[in-house]
């Protein structure tokens, strides 16, 4: 779940210390594994809700999920959680899991922080078509961002991000909206600057690309060959991309056979490599 719709739905968003983790002993002795423990949080600032500064708050979560991934915290660390309270008690529980746990420093919550306040601002606009405006440069200005990049790119362009299968909500917001030549040309400028290309700055290469465009075919292949090894998951996307703006036949059978085989024979990683590396031959 990104971020705006984190700021709409979740009840309270807080920028805590994890003071302590505890094991919630009556949770386990009950089978209630997915309260199975507690983070102990100190509030250091409330950007929505009911919480107060230096407030202690009890946070209930299970850090042996495996699917959906769970909330995570870890002592000693400060986090920007998006949370709700259950109305019988004082304890809480994390709003939409692993997206509404984030482990940030104070450089990136001061990020985070700026857009999060931008978007409660934007949420007062009474004019639709304004509002919808200031969200579209909103979600541009954190696609911007290494920290917030994902943030925006997953609304921007959904399709280009593997998890937006699993998006329920499909009436996403780019739909209904179309970035101007500024933006992309933002976020253009932005793409050709990265030194080091990560699977949420893929999903811009939709946004950014123009008719016959060698320019950032060039990139991609330089940046694929400098990092395939350090981006298992992305290489088949990032493989994709390249044979989309080459328009070459070969390396399309290439990319089919990466896509045609089994994730889970045991013999998976070995060929997919293999084939990886049959694809960079012939970029040579």
């Amino acid at each position: 779940m990104p971020l705006r719709k984190l700021i709409i739905e979740a009840e309270n968003i807080v920028y805590a210390e994890v003071v302590d983790i505890k094991k919630n002993k009556a949770a386990i002795s009950n089978d209630n594994w997915f309260k199975d423990h507690v983070a102990v949080l100190k509030a250091n600032e409330v950007l929505k809700g009911k919480i107060t500064n230096t407030q202690i708050i009890e946070v209930y979560f299970s850090p042996d999920m495996s699917c959906p991934a769970p909330a995570y915290y870890e002592k000693g660390t400060f986090t920007l959680a998006f949370l709700d309270k259950k109305d019988t008690d004082n304890t809480y529980s994390t709003y939409a899991l692993s997206y509404g746990s984030k482990t940030l420093d104070k450089k990136d919550y001061s990020i985070y922080r700026s857009r999060i306040l931008e978007m409660k601002n934007i949420l007062t606009i009474n004019s639709e078509e304004e509002k919808q405006s200031k969200t579209v440069d909103w979600l541009v200005e954190c696609a911007l961002e290494k920290v917030t990049k994902w943030e925006g790119t997953y609304e921007l362009s959904p399709e280009s991000d593997f998890m937006s299968f699993y998006d329920q909500n499909q009436d996403t917001f780019v739909k209904k909206f179309q970035l101007n030549d500024i933006q992309k040309e933002k976020l253009r400028a932005n793409f050709f600057t990265e030194k080091t290309l990560e699977y949420d700055d893929l999903g811009l290469i939709d946004l950014i690309v123009k008719p016959n465009d060698k320019e950032l075919l060039d990139l991609l292949i330089i940046r694929f060959k400098e990092n395939y090894k350090q981006m298992y998951f992305g290489n088949s996307f990032f493989m994709s991309k390249i044979v989309e703006l080459s328009k070459r036949e070969d390396l399309k059978q290439i990319l089919k056979r990466n896509e045609d085989l089994d994730m889970f024979a045991k013999d998976y990683d070995k060929k997919s490599t293999k084939i990886t590396h049959e694809f960079i031959e012939k970029l040579e």
